[in-house]
């Protein structure tokens, strides 16, 4: 259940955030590893700042610049439920276009 979990957060992010490490089919593993690299640059937007978005939206934060550094490891556990994933995933997507105001300087 964790494998799906996982591929099904990175499928839903695909056109938000960049997933590293993901297979020659899109495929990750347990955990989805979210790239936040790009927004340092664009934006000084950090995996801590996403981070502490998410506890605004009521969830624990995600590993933290592990194993690369400013990066988000999102590992689902097998109890959480569809409703719980879409939610954290509309979440993140939300966050995204935050980040995305700040980018085009709104």
């Amino acid at each position: 259940a964790t494998i799906l979990s996982a591929n099904y957060i990175s499928a839903r992010l695909r056109d938000h955030y960049p997933t590293l490490y993901a297979g020659e089919h899109g495929h990750v593993a347990h955990e989805c590893i979210l790239d936040l690299r790009p927004f340092k640059e664009s934006t000084g937007v950090m995996a801590e700042d996403v981070a502490k978005r998410l506890i605004d939206y009521s969830f624990h934060a995600p590993a933290l610049s592990f194993p690369v550094p400013n990066t988000l490891m999102v590992e689902p556990t097998e109890s959480e439920s569809l409703y719980e994933l879409d939610r954290f995933v509309d979440a993140m997507i939300a966050i995204r276009g935050e980040i995305r105001a700040i980018e085009q300087g709104r």
